[in-house]
C-alpha cells in the first residue's frame, strides 16, 4: 500500500529498502545513497543526482579536515547477502562505494579512495546525462 508519508512509492520500490541502509550511516553519506537510489524514482533524476553529488563531495571536503565515522551502527538490520546481490550493476556501484567507506573505517583502511570513486561515478552519471539532453 502506497502511504506518501511512511511508505511512498519510491520508498519501497527496492527489496531493501533505503531507509535500512540510510539507518547504518552517517547523515551526507545516508543522503547520498538515499538520493542515488531513489533518482529515479520520483521525477526529477538529475537534480537528484545533483543532490547526491553536493552530500559525496560535502563529505570528503569534511573527512579531508577531519576524518568522522561514517558508520553509525555496528550491524545493518538486513541481509548482507541480499544486498550484495542487489547492488551488483549499475548504480548499484556508487551504493557498494558509499557502503564499503563506511565500513572500513578503522580497519586500516582510509574510506577516501571508496568516497572519491563513489563521487567520481556520481558525476560521471551526471555528465553522461545532460550529454544525451
Amino acid at each position: 500500500m502506497n502511504d506518501p508519508v511512511t511508505s511512498p512509492a519510491h520508498y519501497t520500490s527496492h527489496p531493501i529498502e533505503v531507509i535500512h541502509l540510510s539507518r547504518c550511516l552517517c547523515a551526507n553519506l545516508s543522503n547520498v545513497v538515499k538520493y542515488v537510489m531513489r533518482a529515479h524514482l520520483k521525477g526529477n533524476e538529475l537534480q537528484d543526482l545533483r543532490k547526491a553529488l553536493f552530500y559525496a563531495q560535502d563529505l570528503i571536503s569534511a573527512m579531508a579536515r577531519e576524518p568522522v565515522a561514517l558508520a553509525c551502527m555496528a550491524e545493518p538490520d538486513f541481509s548482507m547477502a541480499e544486498f550484495t546481490r542487489q547492488m551488483r550493476e549499475g548504480r548499484g556501484f556508487i551504493v557498494r562505494r558509499a557502503w564499503r567507506a563506511a565500513w572500513v573505517w578503522g580497519r586500516d583502511e582510509s574510506p577516501i579512495a571508496y568516497l572519491v570513486d563513489m563521487r567520481d561515478a556520481i558525476a560521471a552519471e551526471i555528465a553522461l546525462m545532460e550529454e544525451s539532453a
